[in-house]
């Protein structure tokens, strides 16, 4: 076990905030600590390896996992399928200054469908994660943005005649003339 040595770089700065104990309110340790946990079942398992920040407090003598060890695990299960996280969907759609709404709009997906993405409630699909992907590229979001984008009114089509008027004074063609 290892006090906080190399915390940051697994889940970012949140770690470090001082955690408080949810029996005493006191304030918490952390230690980080190798885990393995199993996914899945049956022949599908596999072993998942994480280092997760293990809260202690001393007051009461409580060890827990938080929310950011909860965080790192989920983030295991994204990698082990190859998808984006809940985190890094919310991220792509806030790196383009939009609501939720607004990006629904652009990209043709349903607004409560990116809300449970980012909230891990649904897992999104191998097909619906490459759009993402696609969406975090600035070339292919200008094209999305081209190929949405409110079309200019097309100019009026002219008044073009729809039957060839005929002179009835008119003679036939004459005949060609024979040797």
């Amino acid at each position: 076990m290892n006090k906080l040595s190399g915390e940051e770089d697994q889940v970012g700065s949140s770690a470090l905030e001082k955690p408080t104990c949810p029996y005493c309110e006191q304030r918490a340790t952390t230690t980080l600590v190798d885990e393995t946990f199993t996914y899945g079942s049956g022949e599908g398992a596999v072993e998942l390896n994480v280092r997760l920040p293990v809260r202690h407090c001393e007051a009461c003598d409580f060890h827990f996992i938080d929310q950011v060890g909860e965080r790192i695990r989920t983030e295991a299960v994204y990698r082990h399928h190859g998808l984006l996280t809940p985190w890094e969907i919310r991220a792509i759609r806030e790196s383009r200054r939009l609501s939720r709404a607004a990006f629904a709009e652009i990209t043709g997906l349903g607004e409560a469908t990116i809300k449970r993405w980012e909230t891990g409630a649904i897992t999104q699909n191998r097909a619906n994660d490459r759009y993402l992907r696609l969406l975090n590229d600035d070339t292919c979001w200008s094209a999305l943005k081209r190929l949405v984008a409110p079309k200019s009114e097309p100019p009026p089509a002219r008044a073009a005649s729809t039957h060839r008027s005929r002179s009835t004074t008119s003679a036939p063609p004459a005949a060609a003339a024979s040797p």
